[in-house]
């Protein structure tokens, strides 16, 4: 695995994005929003009791406000957390729950989003720069898409995708080799920017120049550092990363 030290972003003209985590804060905007999808969800069946073992099984310990960092919750698709959640309530989980969830996260996206840095312009100058620009979640894709239009960066990105975009989820490599088709570049010119070890092995998978750790999401140091070639605190240090002129703004509340 190269290191921080061996890196040259000299022919880098892409970067993916992961989406909660590392461009959205994902405790402050996803948390509220698992735990209200849960509570729901176990009203509807029932048992108002269960939405603390749904949060359990796949990820989050309530109690104790600790999110697993490599679990469901943190970096699967919303598919598999709702297979997990319906098997929890079993024949008493409600017929669309899915539909339910999903409105509820899509909600969210469009009405809570806490920002990581000032995306607009962190898209702003890495796009002023040459860059082609892109996100790829384990999340659906209309909630990415509502991500974007809600923090201001539609117009600066040139692919967005969710695991139910048609490419397969993470960590398999179909949606940054689909960016890749999309922007005309090789997978040696991208690099992708994650939150999560499943992040990093979709860039490796893909065989991507660098995957770039960031710590704005639920895994801490240690573990990134075992898994992506540099971390950095946030995307905001991106720009410097990269050589780019320039320092960003001071991040957001």
């Amino acid at each position: 695995m190269p290191r921080s030290s061996d890196l040259v972003f000299d022919h880098v003209e892409g970067v993916l994005f992961d989406k909660d985590g590392t461009l959205i804060d994902f405790v402050a905007t996803w948390v509220p929003a698992y735990v209200a999808a849960a509570e729901a969800a176990a009203e509807r069946a029932g048992n108002k009791a269960l939405a603390d073992t749904l949060l359990a099984r796949t990820g989050y310990d309530r109690a104790r406000d600790h999110m697993e960092p490599s679990s469901l919750l943190a970096g699967g698709t919303n598919q598999e957390l709702l297979a997990v959640w319906a098997e929890v309530l079993g024949p008493a989980a409600p017929d669309d729950m899915e539909t339910m969830v999903l409105d509820l996260f899509e909600a969210f996206a469009a009405d809570t989003l806490v920002q990581t840095a000032d995306l607009p312009h962190l898209f702003t100058t890495l796009s002023g720069h040459g860059f082609k620009l892109g996100i790829a979640t384990n999340d659906d894709t209309n909630t990415a898409h509502e991500t974007a239009r809600s923090t201001g960066i539609d117009h600066l990105v040139d692919f967005v995708a969710g695991a139910d975009a048609g490419h397969g989820g993470k960590p398999g490599p179909g949606m940054p080799l689909a960016f890749c088709e999309k922007t005309g570049l090789a997978p040696h010119q991208v690099i992708l920017v994650g939150d999560t070890p499943t992040d990093a092995a979709t860039g490796r998978n893909a065989g991507l120049h660098a995957v770039v750790g960031v710590l704005s999401g639920a895994a801490g140091h240690a573990l990134l550092d075992a898994h992506f070639d540099v971390v950095i605190d946030t995307v905001a240090d991106l720009p410097d990363l990269l050589g780019l002129p320039g320092a960003l703004p001071p991040e957001r509340d």
